[in-house]
């Protein structure tokens, strides 16, 4: 990507997490003041979960800025790993939220069950608010997406962003729905179910929803950890590198590919047929961020470590 291009990409990144912060604000308020007027939980889990969006978009906006710095002596590796820790903490946090609200669904369960009475759910303000909402988190969602898809397909940020304003609007509909069709269970065989309506859709929708962070947490968490790529990247850069190095005098004795946020690094370990200068390494690894960028569709950092021995023993695994 040309520097005109990055920095293109950069302002649409930023001015796309304003715009999900100034949304978020907006739905975290309205779905703490609905609550307060309705008294559903559900629609405070909504507000709650609106309110984790509003701290994460501070700080993307913030790491949107790092991530594009080079490496320097207080971060010799770059600041890719910013973006990874975002990921991991943001989701861990809504990992925290969605089970404290199962917790909480659950309890109230049990208390009815034991015979506690349990506080009606005023419905006047439901369909308006979960109208409004589903129509801004979907609309949040899209813009999102389309600028993540403007930025190249790069931006982890805006990636993670989009999929969280999609189960946002999905927990305001699916909340909203329900609330609205609780009263049909009167005279039916599922009466006894009316007054904990609200902490049974807090608890399926927390469940439910909780994958998606989940799946994100082990993600990050293996990046930050230093884990591999995925094992097709790793072969298909294998495949492209061969190609590459049979012209350079070079055996590639193996190789190993990490993902960082929005970023590849590349070490590659060779065993060359010739003596080589600084120069005519710079060049072979010039020669391989430039194939590993038209391949992997991404920024590439690389390393080339020149070694008569295969890093990981006979097998050559990585």
């Amino acid at each position: 990507m040309s520097p005109a291009r990055a920095s293109r990409a950069r302002l649409i990144e930023r001015q796309s997490l304003q715009i999900g912060v100034l949304a978020s604000a907006l739905m975290a308020l309205a779905g703490i003041w609905v609550h307060l007027l309705s008294g559903s939980t559900a629609l405070l889990l909504d507000g709650l979960y609106s309110a984790v969006m509003v701290g994460s978009g501070l700080v993307a906006a913030k790491i949107s800025c790092n991530v594009v710095r080079p490496p320097d002596r207080a971060y010799p590796y770059g600041y890719d790993g910013q973006e990874a820790l975002y990921v991991l903490f943001r989701s861990l946090v809504l990992v925290g939220v969605l089970s404290f609200a199962a917790i909480t669904a659950l309890s109230t369960i049990i208390d009815y069950a034991n015979g506690e009475a349990i506080a009606p759910v005023s419905l006047g303000p439901v369909a308006l608010y979960s109208g409004a909402m589903v129509a801004i988190c979907w609309g949040l969602a899209w813009r999102h997406h389309h600028d993540w898809q403007r930025t190249g397909s790069q931006s982890q940020l805006l990636l993670t962003e989009a999929k969280a304003a999609r189960v946002d609007g999905l927990i305001s509909g699916l909340t909203g729905l329900a609330l609205l069709a609780s009263p049909l269970l009167s005279g039916t065989a599922l009466a006894g179910l009316g007054p904990i309506t609200d902490a049974l859709l807090v608890l399926i929708v927390s469940l439910v929803v909780l994958r998606e962070p989940l799946q994100a947490f082990l993600t990050a968490l293996g990046q930050a950890a230093g884990a591999s790529a995925e094992g097709e990247m790793i072969h298909n850069t294998r495949l492209a590198l061969t190609d590459l190095l049979a012209g350079l005098s070079c055996w590639l004795l193996d190789l190993t590919v990490m993902q960082v946020g929005r970023t590849a690094f590349v070490v590659v370990y060779l065993n060359p047929n010739q003596p080589m200068d600084g120069a005519a390494i710079d060049l072979i690894r010039d020669r391989i961020e430039e194939r590993c960028r038209e391949l992997l569709r991404m920024p590439v950092r690389s390393e080339v470590i020149l070694t008569a021995t295969p890093p990981f023993g006979a097998s050559g695994t990585s």
